[in-house]
């Protein structure tokens, strides 16, 4: 009867083996982390879009209407513009190739007034001033409108508290120009544009995550750069 000897491993074959296999669990684990991390990285980015396009829709919005003071009365309609103009932070000086101008840090970067019109003996419509006011301050985008007279029995102005519109606002370049160049009437309205980029909270790790968008109003009040 003949006995057949069994061979076991060596220690030489078994510290290959196990370097084999911590090489590729590590590979394996840092596909997983970059995959995660791109997953991660394409949510936010989708995220922050949908945010920021909806955040410079509502700037868009309330900039549009800018309006000057208005009273009714029997005796005719009275416009006061002066004082009533929208004023933009806005310098023609070290603009960009494409005419951005950036703003600093902690700026403002506009403010103007939306008045409802004083309608003398019409209990619906008493006349209101809003003053709004659009702030970038630490990274933050801060809408606010009060009402400073009168009233608004409608609600037909939402009133906005120190808002944060948008944050992790890495910069916000702003743009001046004619609504339509063409014409040379003296009422010309105005382009203000804004484009907004947000980056990633987490630099360290997503470092060149970010997100730009842009939005433009038409504004049909004097506006002063500032």
């Amino acid at each position: 009867m003949s006995c057949t000897k069994k061979r076991g491993f060596t220690l030489v074959e078994i510290l290959i083996a196990a370097t084999i296999l911590s090489l590729i669990l590590v590979i394996s684990y840092k596909v997983f982390v970059s995959f995660s991390r791109s997953f991660q990285q394409g949510s936010w980015s989708l995220n922050t879009q949908n945010k920021l396009r909806n955040a410079l829709s509502l700037i868009r919005e309330e900039m549009q209407k800018a309006t000057p003071l208005t009273v009714v009365s029997m005796s005719g309609t009275a416009i006061t513009e002066a004082s009533y103009e929208l004023n933009l932070t806005y310098s023609a000086i070290g603009l960009d190739a494409d005419g951005w101008c950036k703003l600093p840090g902690n700026s403002d970067i506009a403010s103007w007034y939306i008045c409802l019109p004083y309608v003398t003996g019409d209990a619906d419509s008493p006349g209101a001033r809003f003053k709004c006011e659009l702030k970038l301050e630490n990274g933050q985008i801060i809408y606010t409108k009060t009402l400073e007279d009168g009233s608004d029995p409608k609600n037909k102005e939402r009133i906005f508290n120190n808002h944060r519109i948008i944050e992790d606002v890495a910069s916000v370049l702003v743009k001046l120009d004619a609504f339509d160049p063409d014409d040379k009437t003296a009422m010309v309205a105005s382009l203000v544009s804004l484009k907004v980029r947000v980056d990633h909270p987490d630099k360290n790790a997503y470092e060149f995550a970010h997100v730009i968008a842009e939005t433009g109003a038409k504004i049909e009040v004097p506006v002063n750069s500032l």
